[in-house]
């Protein structure tokens, strides 16, 4: 089974995901992400989150949009390897306001 995604709040400014963002609930997640502030800074802590996929990046590249079209900024903290290679692969580092300067490896 699947574990469930969820996003709980840790303070005024951040909160953290925990389970899966996948195809059978990226509904759910693009819906939880209502909850970010729509102003300011916000922090997202990643470090529980058990999925990297397209599916997973797409969700947190609308959840960085709307931020940003209402004058926020999401910050992901904990963002795995495998997800941020993902992120590399399709030029989204940016997207999601990570500045991407490090070097490719195995160049």
């Amino acid at each position: 089974m699947t574990p469930a995604f969820s996003m709980q709040p840790t303070s005024a400014a951040s909160a953290r995901v925990l389970g899966r963002i996948d195809v059978a609930n990226a509904a759910q997640a693009l819906a939880a992400g209502k909850q970010i502030p729509a102003h300011g800074n916000f922090e997202v802590d990643l470090e529980h989150l058990e999925s990297a996929n397209s599916v997973t990046l797409a969700v947190l590249l609308a959840w960085s949009a709307a931020a940003s079209r209402s004058n926020g900024r999401l910050v992901y903290r904990g963002m795995s390897d495998r997800l941020l290679a993902i992120a590399r692969l399709g030029d989204a580092t940016d997207m999601l306001g990570m500045n991407d300067t490090a070097p490719e490896s195995g160049t």
